[in-house]
């Protein structure tokens, strides 16, 4: 049985992987770094992080006042993110616009 080479219509063979192809993973760093924890492997902020998400969650029925607009927003909003999300969203439209 003969091999034979692809034709124009045919796909050729995926290119092999590369060190930019490979997704980021950093030593030191938590699981949870994709979600925003800024504790690079320190366990004490770790831990802070931890107990305010959980005190944010705890109290979610709650309202609090964003620090940029002064609207009603979640206490985990501002735990996770620093503002509400219609500020995030005014944020990533002024950073990164819509393109129609």
């Amino acid at each position: 049985m003969a091999l034979s080479r692809p034709g124009p219509g045919t796909p050729a063979a995926p290119a092999p992987h590369t060190e930019e192809d490979a997704i980021a993973t950093h030593a030191g760093r938590c699981e949870e770094a994709p979600l925003g924890c800024p504790c690079r492997g320190d366990e004490r902020i770790h831990e802070e992080r931890t107990r305010a998400l959980a005190e944010a969650r705890a109290g979610s029925g709650e309202a609090v006042e964003c620090p940029e607009c002064g609207g009603p927003t979640t206490p985990l909003a501002i735990v996770s993110w620093g503002n509400c999300r219609a500020c995030r969203t005014a944020h990533s439209r002024s950073t990164h616009p819509l393109r129609w």
